[in-house]
């Protein structure tokens, strides 16, 4: 398998110069490393709460197990932030 980038990519004649101007977004994933590549990704304008976190579960890991033909038992994962455990959530 071909490395996705050259050996010299990290080097200062490779870069571009970037000024920005502030400002972020967040992308919510995934992926499923036996599967065909990644799933459906989503991006959050603003911040998210235990309402959007949800309609994400519902739009896009539904679908993207779908997707990926996810037949064997998968595994969600998150990092226990209170709109993932939210009871809410939880039901």
């Amino acid at each position: 398998m071909k490395p996705r980038f050259n050996s010299t990519s990290h080097h200062l004649c490779s870069t571009i110069a970037m000024v920005t101007r502030g400002g972020s977004f967040m992308l919510w994933g995934c992926f499923s490393c036996a599967a065909s590549g990644p799933g459906r990704f989503a991006i959050i304008d603003g911040t998210m709460n235990s309402a959007l976190y949800q309609k994400i579960l519902k739009e896009y890991v539904r679908p993207s197990i779908r997707d990926l033909k996810l037949k064997r038992t998968w595994v969600m994962q998150q990092d226990n932030d209170p709109k993932h455990t939210s009871k809410s959530t939880s039901e």
